[in-house]
């Protein structure tokens, strides 16, 4: 474990499952981790992110309250409002669920060999991309906006020497970025050592 991941670790600001940011998560593994592989870091975005689609959900929250209002609802009769009641707030959880395991099951994640960005979209697709540690080249970050300066998040850059990464079916994809992560200076500095890391074990022949 590299030394920044350790004071995170211990400052145990970075731990629990449900943290934008978590340092060494030791009951978390992913489909395709090998078996001596350590996850050093996971990443979500951060939480202050969903913050539009819940204001979204707090206002159609209170929308059958008002169906007195709409001109075309004054005639109907209580049981075909109470219908559309029990369909709005159905389809009104399955909006927030949706949104909650999208931001839940997107995740960045770093470990001790490499980078992974896992990529839901909707809930039946999936796109990985990966790249390995000894291919990184730079990794910078920026943060822009009065938000991301507020609660200290922004987007994290991968480049590797070819600027293009592998993803999980073997093919060609552009070199990826880490939106929106938590204390992207702090994740910066891990990809750093790490790679510094790689380098030395390289340089030593203890390359696994």
């Amino acid at each position: 474990m590299v030394d920044e991941v350790k004071k995170m670790h211990k400052e145990g600001n970075f731990n629990g499952s449900w943290k934008s940011l978590m340092a060494y998560p030791r009951k978390t593994s992913f489909e395709f981790q090998n078996k001596e592989e350590v996850i050093m870091l996971l990443m979500r975005k951060h939480l202050v992110t969903n913050l539009g689609w819940g204001l979204a959900s707090l206002v159609l929250l209170f929308i059958p309250f008002f169906w007195g209002e709409f001109p075309l609802l004054v005639a109907v009769n209580e049981e075909v409002r109470l219908g559309m009641t029990v369909l709005w707030y159905t389809g009104l959880l399955l909006y927030v669920l949706q949104n909650l395991l999208l931001w839940f099951y997107n995740v960045y994640i770093v470990t001790d060999e490499r980078v992974v960005d896992v990529d839901f979209f909707g809930l039946l697709y999936k796109n990985v991309n990966v790249a390995q540690l000894k291919n990184i080249e730079d990794v910078s970050y920026s943060q822009i906006g009065i938000l991301s300066s507020i609660f200290n998040y922004g987007k994290v850059v991968v480049q590797t020497a070819s600027e293009q990464l592998s993803d999980d079916v073997g093919q060609e994809s552009a070199a990826f970025t880490f939106n929106a992560v938590s204390n992207p200076d702090r994740v910066v500095r891990v990809i750093s050592q790490l790679m510094e890391q790689e380098e030395q074990e390289a340089y030593e022949g203890r390359v696994r």
